[in-house]
């Protein structure tokens, strides 16, 4: 008795704390019933097809994968897409309807299974049992449609802009034709396809370019360009800034740059943007790098965050170099070059910049040259206003000497490449008329197929010779290099 008592004392006392702390443990388990569902379509996929170039010549069909290609590069800017309100529904919708026939599907073949147990022919036993397990498993499948029916999927509402496998490698299919524009995004697993065509018009290029999406079963968008060969590049970029915001769906920014002094040239993301005033222009909403430059001024380049369907106004005001006077004098007169810019003849007076290295050449009229590499703030701040330079020959005799056996290498090689083709010319002409006369017996032949004969084997001499000296000047060319090399190593 008192072995139980006690027994029910523990109980007494443990059983609650056991209910307690299993309690806490089943609610861990459990999800928050205001938790959100798990977000769907977080991805926007686009497939860019090749671009139809049936109309261009075929010298420049090559044009219409350099613009795809480039096309791509462009696209490849955007990060995200903004859904709009209409693409937003019909993937919901999409995704719910979804939901709701898999969940459903799943309940009619499992209450089929249940009724193929009246013809099963198991023992009255087992039935009673698999019927249970099935009634059991119907009714969660009947919980788990309503729940379909009940909830609405959550969608993303900016979705990681992708582009396919075959764009991302470079392989762009040809665009489906009309009618199968909803199956082919189908089979390529993408929510869009670009496509357009490029043509001639009168001499300069034209291209068309359309945006077919899924949840419109439509081309959304079109744009065209008629420009010239040589605005290539400027026309690939207006379309693809375009085509950015398209894509991602935002507004695109605007950029207005007022450049001091006016000459000074504006480039945007490396791209040639304007001189002085530019703008206003627009451009994908994001961090662009401006730079600005001029002769004579110090160049400038920075970062510029551009805000979605804002204007930016930017004001640049360069600061010209500081710049010294300098006499440039030789003992004759020579012509003086400052990097590829020809500048005068000697003596020249000429301003550089002080903060910069200039290069200067000197060349006079009996083939005498002069280099030097003057540094500005160096020559004002040690007082030297004149650079005297000495002229001296072009080459050395040793350079001379290669320059020489190199020329003479040239020569023999060319003579044997038109002794040996003569050569072979003149060996079959002679081959067909000794035959002719072998086969006629005709004396009248005789004398020509001889004199051609005798032409031939001179012919096949010269070009033995040319053979020779060739490989005579390449030994000589090798062996006056080495020698060059030797001379120089001692120096």
């Amino acid at each position: 008795m008192r072995k139980r008592a006690a027994c029910r004392m523990v109980c007494f006392l443990f059983i609650p704390w056991f209910w307690l702390v299993g309690g806490h443990l089943q609610a861990l388990g459990k999800t928050d019933a205001g938790d959100p569902p798990p977000t769907q379509n977080k991805e926007w996929v686009l497939s860019v097809t090749a671009l139809d170039v049936s109309a261009l010549p075929y010298s420049q069909q090559l044009l219409g994968e350099v613009m795809t290609r480039n096309l791509v590069e462009a696209l490849k800017k955007v990060d995200r897409r903004s859904r709009p309100s209409e693409e937003y529904l019909y993937y919901t919708h999409y995704a719910w309807y979804k939901s709701q026939a898999t969940a459903a599907k799943t309940l009619v073949a499992k209450r089929e299974k249940r009724d193929e147990l009246l013809f099963g022919g198991d023992p009255p036993w087992k039935y009673r049992k698999a019927l249970k397990t099935l009634e059991k498993e119907i009714q969660e499948l009947e919980e788990a449609l309503d729940k379909a029916e009940a909830e609405v999927p959550l969608i993303a509402g900016r979705p990681v802009f992708k582009f396919t496998d075959d764009t991302l490698k470079g392989t762009f299919p040809l665009p489906p034709k009309p009618g199968g524009e909803y199956r082919f995004c189908v089979n390529q697993k993408a929510d869009a396809f670009l496509a357009g065509t490029i043509g001639a018009f009168h001499g300069r290029l034209y291209i068309s370019l359309k945006l077919y999406t899924l949840y419109t079963d439509s081309f959304e968008y079109e744009d065209s360009s008629i420009f010239s060969s040589e605005d290539t590049t400027q026309a690939v970029e207006e379309l693809a800034n375009r085509l950015v915001a398209v894509v991602s769906a935002t507004s695109p920014a605007s950029l207005v740059v007022h450049t001091k002094p006016q000459e000074a040239i504006l480039l945007v993301d490396g791209s040639f943007a304007g001189r002085g005033e530019v703008g206003p222009q627009e451009y994908p909403p994001g961090s662009i790098q401006i730079e600005s430059f001029a002769d004579n001024y110090k160049p400038l380049s920075m970062p510029l965050d551009l805000i979605e369907g804002e204007q930016a106004e930017l004001y640049i005001n360069l600061q010209p170099l500081s710049r010294g006077s300098l006499t440039v004098r030789v003992p004759e007169e020579a012509k003086v070059y400052q990097g590829a810019l020809y500048r005068g003849e000697t003596p020249l007076p000429v301003e550089i910049p002080l903060t910069t290295l200039e290069h200067f050449q000197l060349e006079s009229t009996d083939g005498k040259e002069a280099s030097v590499i003057i540094q500005g703030r160096e020559q004002v701040e040690a007082g030297h206003d004149t650079v005297t330079l000495k002229l001296k020959p072009s080459h050395s005799a040793e350079e001379q000497r290669v320059e020489k056996s190199r020329r003479r290498l040239y020569g023999a090689y060319g003579r044997f490449w038109i002794a040996l083709p003569v050569a072979f010319v003149m060996s079959g002409i002679a081959t067909t008329h000794v035959n002719a006369y072998n086969r006629t017996g005709n004396p009248d032949l005789y004398d020509g197929a001889l004199t051609r004969y005798y032409i031939s084997i001179g012919t096949s001499i010269a070009a033995g010779v040319a053979l020779a000296e060739t490989f005579y000047r390449i030994f000589r060319y090798i062996r006056t290099g080495g020698e060059d090399a030797a001379f120089l190593v001692k120096q």
